[in-house]
């Protein structure tokens, strides 16, 4: 047993804790102490916690009614009594040597401060699969080699503290930034494909939408990952193929530019995906679910940016708590 620190949040997720729980039971390292933040569950979810407390070493479960994610991983760590703290959440399943191997470059050596793993999806229809393979972040990018994320890291809690934990303003794309606030500071980073975690995508369009427009909103509050002016570029030609189409029903001959301009638009956000998955899955469903959910992904976020952004702009409260924390 090692001096690490795992922490999770739940918030009525009571289907996601059995499989989460049952993986760190197997796990080949097991944790010194687990905390569990739950923000109010009212399911049955603190019940299933509970039935886990007898089975590991030191189990806290801290009750936070109300708390967004950022709070209840600040919390947990602010309680953590290791100096090594490994994340995921729940509805996750870890790899039996996920710890080992997320934790393993820490313990190796002082001079890396986090580690982000590997995220395989975990899938039951032809939507989640290529749902799963469009989500998941490709750690061999330059924008991604530098980041981790709060479905499956590790870190020094003296990271946390020097970058002033997890921006608790943000209820989305909060791990994105605590990543790059630790990259401001310094901090080394690296990837470890050996720590794999499973993962359950959105199992519906309207889930999708709802996540990526949840991420866009996030990015839109921080002014990253993107620009405005492609935000509005983009929804933009949505609104115009939408258009299109409607009045296609009275002047026929629209329907000729929604054509081109379907067209136009998948050879520029579909086609570059639906390349790389070809490389990896030979079911021909993906010329299907592939475009139609990049299309849906590409106007949700960007609509989700625009709210961001605007929230932004409107409410000087984002941008000084932007410039605080990343100079902090």
């Amino acid at each position: 047993m090692r001096k690490i620190t795992f922490i999770t949040t739940v918030l009525n997720d009571e289907e996601g804790i059995n499989g989460l729980f049952d993986a760190l039971m197997k796990q080949s390292t097991q944790p010194a102490e687990i905390i569990v933040v739950d923000g109010g569950s009212k399911d049955n979810t603190l019940a299933k916690l509970e039935s886990y407390l007898d089975k590991f070493a030191l189990f806290k479960i801290i009750q936070a009614p109300n708390a967004n994610i950022s709070q209840g991983r600040n919390i947990a760590i602010l309680n953590a009594s290791y100096p090594i703290i490994a994340v995921t959440d729940a509805g996750c399943r870890p790899d039996k040597n996920w710890l080992f191997e997320i934790t393993k470059p820490l313990l190796d050596g002082s001079e890396i401060h986090a580690v982000s793993g590997k995220i395989i999806s975990e899938t039951s229809s032809v939507l989640e699969h290529y749902s799963g393979l469009l989500s998941i972040p490709d750690h061999t990018t330059k924008e991604q080699e530098e980041l981790f994320y709060g479905r499956g890291s590790a870190f020094r809690k003296i990271l946390w503290e020097q970058v002033g934990g997890y921006p608790e303003w943000l209820y989305t794309a909060e791990d994105s930034l605590f990543a790059l606030a630790a990259n401001k500071h310094g901090f080394s980073i690296v990837h470890n494909p050996n720590a794999i975690i499973f993962w359950r995508p959105r199992n519906s369009l309207r889930k999708i939408a709802k996540m990526f427009y949840l991420y866009g909103k996030g990015n839109g509050r921080i002014v990253w990952g993107g620009e405005i002016k492609g935000a509005l570029y983009w929804l933009r030609n949505h609104g115009l193929l939408f258009l299109s189409f409607l009045l296609g029903f009275v002047y026929p001959f629209f329907w000729l530019a929604t054509a081109c301009l379907a067209l136009y638009m998948y050879k520029l956000i579909a086609l570059p995906s639906l390349i790389r998955i070809r490389k990896i899955d030979n079911d021909w469903r993906r010329e299907l679910y592939v475009p139609l959910i990049i299309f849906i992904r590409n106007f949700a976020s960007n609509l989700g940016y625009l709210s961001g952004f605007i929230e932004y702009k409107r409410n000087p409260i984002f941008k000084e708590n932007l410039d605080k924390y990343l100079g902090n």
